[in-house]
């Protein structure tokens, strides 16, 4: 670390006239939730005024025109702007609003060659200069439908903090604002890079959301050093935002994963940032800035279409309805994650050309590991010879013909004694339940649970005894044929009734979403 500084900074000292700040493209939208804006206010509100109270942690680096860039502390900075503003728009004084006023906005004066200037620089410009900067802004009606969700988030502010305002009188709400000025304070780390920031970062525990290794790939990616232009770095930002959003948080972070999976083909050795610093961009494997952004947002629209929405393939056709019902209980039961960059990689490459077959072939393999009961290294090491086969593959056809799985040890396993039990079994019941389905639309088959059809502990003398003829039931009672999916919770006294009643007062009420199941009450 080479020159940082740390300390406690109250809220006036934050915002005084020297200071100003940003919040960098690479940070994710305004998120607190309504919980958080009014613990904020509450805690504030309620506290003991005449000691110092204890906001959080900021983390911030010198920019090169001298703004603080804020590498964490976004959302507590954000929103104690927003409480400003509305403790702005409720007190009547003038000389006191506009001293708050100061605290959001530098105004321009004209002799001293001094611009307007806002002390805090965010994403949402339009919507911040609305509600925050503007005077009574925090105080108009905003339709939902016309501002997106992390827009939005200023008005759900405004209304929680002004509903704990309007308890207060005019001389509490000085009060209040004198308190938050004087006695609210955060402990602030700068440093004079992003990358000692960043590492600061890392040793404090926040309270906020945290930033995650891919906002720093963000950050990295989309730098000016490395896209000079603003304007392309803020419509990739904006991109890359509503993606993220589209697949999900968790999804869209994963897919870093498989990324990093698809360009090395081998297992990881360091953290996610590492690897790529390391090993992909420092290595030549693919340029950072455009390059990279490039490839990510084709493989986050394919994981979309593929595993999201799951229209890569249209349900029009036969081979469409088919991938569509597999790909739901693939994508819901198959709990590691490698095998999507298999899927991804193959897609990318060759499109829609043999893309069912592929997933079936995928699927195969997956099972031949689950079943046998394959480790993380050897799982990896059959991904990574897909991976290498399809980069070298010509046709679709060589790259399935090079998918490594075992169909006799699979049904070897799934038609074992004592398969009830084993975390394949599901998979396994809701895989025939689509085999024996008509395929005409796409089926999104779950199960709560798994039912006997011959109990597991029949009473002494039932006809299900007489009906085993014999045969010791531990030799097939646990076996998947005696297996079927019931879509809600399981009751054990119902199922040892005998096989007419079962049928009529529990099976036929669980197993209608289920072909196969339904055969049973054929019988």
């Amino acid at each position: 670390m080479s020159d940082f500084q740390s300390g406690t900074i109250s809220v006036g000292t934050l915002f005084d006239a020297k200071s100003f700040y940003r919040i960098p493209s690479y940070q994710r939208p305004f998120s607190w939730d309504e919980e958080q804006f009014d613990d904020l206010i509450t805690d504030t509100r309620d506290a003991d005024h005449d000691a110092p109270y204890f906001l959080g942690n900021i983390v911030l680096h010198i920019d090169k025109d001298e703004t603080r860039v804020i590498v964490d502390g976004q959302q507590r900075i954000t929103s104690l702007m927003i409480l400003l503003a509305c403790l702005r728009d409720s007190i009547d004084q003038k000389k006191v609003k506009d001293e708050i006023q100061d605290k959001i906005l530098q105004q321009a004066r004209t002799i001293e060659k001094i611009p307007e200037r806002l002390r805090l620089e965010v994403k949402d410009r339009e919507m911040f200069q609305s509600v925050v900067v503007n005077d009574g802004g925090t105080l108009k009606s905003y339709v939902p439908a016309d501002h997106n969700e992390p827009s939005y988030r200023y008005v759900i502010a405004s209304k929680i903090f002004h509903k704990r305002i309007d308890t207060l009188t005019q001389d509490e709400r000085v009060e209040l604002v004198q308190f938050i000025v004087s006695k609210c304070v955060l402990i602030f780390l700068q440093a004079n890079t992003f990358d000692e920031a960043f590492r600061l970062f890392e040793i404090v525990n926040d309270r906020g959301k945290q930033l995650r290794r891919i906002d720093i790939l963000k950050s990295k990616n989309i730098s000016p050093d490395v896209i000079a232009q603003d304007s392309v770095r803020d419509k990739i930002s904006l991109e890359w935002e509503a993606l993220e959003s589209q697949v999900g948080e968790n999804n869209f972070e994963s897919i870093f994963f498989l990324i990093r999976l698809i360009i090395l083909k081998d297992k990881p050795k360091y953290d996610l940032l590492r690897e790529f610093d390391e090993r992909i961009f420092k290595d030549g494997k693919l340029k950072r800035g455009i390059p990279f952004i490039e490839l990510l947002f084709e493989y986050v629209r394919l994981y979309k279409d593929i595993f999201t929405d799951k229209s890569y393939i249209e349900a029009e056709t036969d081979v469409g309805i088919r991938y569509q019902s597999l790909m739901h209980i693939m994508d819901s039961e198959f709990s590691a994650s490698e095998w999507r960059a298999c899927v991804l990689y193959f897609a990318q490459k060759f499109g829609r050309d043999g893309f069912y077959e592929f997933l079936q072939a995928i699927e195969k393999l997956y099972l031949t590991q689950w079943t046998a009961g394959t480790r993380k290294d050897e799982r990896y090491a059959d991904y990574t010879l897909v991976l290498s086969a399809i980069a070298d593959a010509k046709t679709p056809t060589d790259a399935i013909a090079a998918v490594p799985f075992d169909e006799t040890k699979i049904i070897e396993q799934i038609t074992r004694a004592n398969v009830y039990g084993a975390g394949f079994c599901k998979y396994a019941l809701l895989r025939l339940e689509l085999v024996t389905s008509e395929h005409d639309v796409p089926k999104r088959f779950s199960a709560k649970s798994i039912e006997h059809v011959f109990p597991q502990n029949p009473a002494p003398g039932s006809d299900w005894l007489k009906a085993a003829g014999g045969i010791d039931p531990e030799k097939f009672v646990h076996q998947i044929g005696n297996l079927v999916l019931v879509s809600r919770s399981k009751n054990s006294a119902a199922s040892n009734l005998e096989f007419p009643e079962k049928k009529a007062k529990y099976l036929s009420k669980r197993v209608s979403d289920y072909p196969r199941s339904i055969e049973v009450l054929k019988h």
